[in-house]
């Protein structure tokens, strides 16, 4: 097997098991880094379609991804020689995830590490009463996972030491930035603070303070800005703590705490306007500027990753255990 636009021969392998969105997001992940991989894809049209969707992603045509991807149905048909790690990117739904590792802690050798990509069910659910358990992580990548650099390490179920560190490890050689997560959150640790701030926003947008346009503007040219540059809680490190102690004893009163969606995303949803998949949203999408959009985002989040992974102009700082 060899490289795209290379003559050096592919040491080390990855299987993928779900060939759908984020799956061909985290085979393009490895093969970008020079690995080879193997999709595991039940279904013939996710299958037929992956190499080009990966292509797509990499910028390369189906012959050049010829040596380096390759698509099978079952997990029966996965030749393991110099495979590492396996990622599973299945649906979420807890009985099919269960099943696949079943298979995998009966099938695949015991030096291979077995991730799961799940949004949603912690490692420990997925790999209870299995022989192989300490083998198994949670390896969460974040949506487009080929540009976003983070990665998830979810360091709180059955998984050895040294197989969370192999993991991280591998992260690193694919050019991603892992965090580790020592204990069970709902949302894990990036989606988590994500979803306090989209409660926020549509709280906003609900509540008449502000339209869904300027609130996402917001963000954008405001305090998002700055998070190519660096965290919130260096941010605030560099404005101090006792200027941000004070506003927010004034705002975190204030704060939405609803436990339920806002109205404004419950008729969204009952309108069936889910965004740009369903042609409209908060905004009305034609196919020409959902392309447009598509693009000019890529484009954008690539630029951004050249801004906040410029490591060669960060000092290391002296993180200490907290107060």
């Amino acid at each position: 097997m060899l490289m795209p636009d290379s003559g050096t021969p592919i040491r080390r392998r990855a299987v993928i098991v779900g060939g759908g969105t984020m799956g061909a997001g985290v085979a393009a992940v490895f093969i970008a880094a020079g690995w080879g991989v193997v999709v595991v894809e039940p279904l013939a049209e996710a299958r037929g379609s992956i190499a080009a969707r990966v292509g797509l992603l990499l910028d390369k045509d189906e012959v050049a991804l010829a040596g380096v991807l390759r698509p099978v149905s079952s997990l029966s048909q996965v030749n393991w020689k110099r495979v590492e790690i396996l990622s599973e990117n299945a649906p979420e739904d807890l009985a099919l995830k269960r099943r696949i590792f079943e298979l995998l802690d009966e099938s695949a050798p015991r030096d291979v590490v077995l991730t799961s990509n799940s949004s949603t069910f912690s490692m420990r659910s997925l790999a209870r009463g299995l022989h192989g358990s300490s083998r198994m992580l949670g390896v969460h990548f974040l949506m487009p996972a080929h540009i976003v650099p983070l990665v998830e390490i979810l360091d709180t179920g059955p998984a050895s030491g040294h197989v969370v560190e192999k993991a991280r490890n591998i992260l690193l050689s694919l050019g991603k930035k892992p965090v580790c997560l020592k204990k069970e959150v709902p949302g894990f640790l990036a989606n988590r603070m994500q979803a306090a701030l989209m409660r926020e926003a549509l709280a906003l947008v609900e509540d008449g303070v502000a339209t869904a346009q300027d609130v996402d503007a917001a963000v954008r040219f405001g305090f998002g800005f700055r998070y190519a540059a660096c965290g919130p809680i260096v941010q605030k490190e560099h404005s101090g703590w006792d200027i941000s102690h004070k506003v927010y004893q004034t705002v975190f009163p204030s704060l939405n705490n609803s436990v339920e969606p806002p109205p404004v995303l419950d008729r969204l949803i009952q309108a069936g306007a889910f965004g740009m998949k369903a042609g409209c949203g908060f905004v009305q999408w034609t196919e020409p500027a959902a392309r447009h959009e598509q693009a000019r985002f890529n484009l954008a989040m690539r630029r951004a990753v050249e801004v906040a992974c410029a490591d060669e102009d960060d000092a290391p700082l002296d993180w200490r255990p907290h107060p």
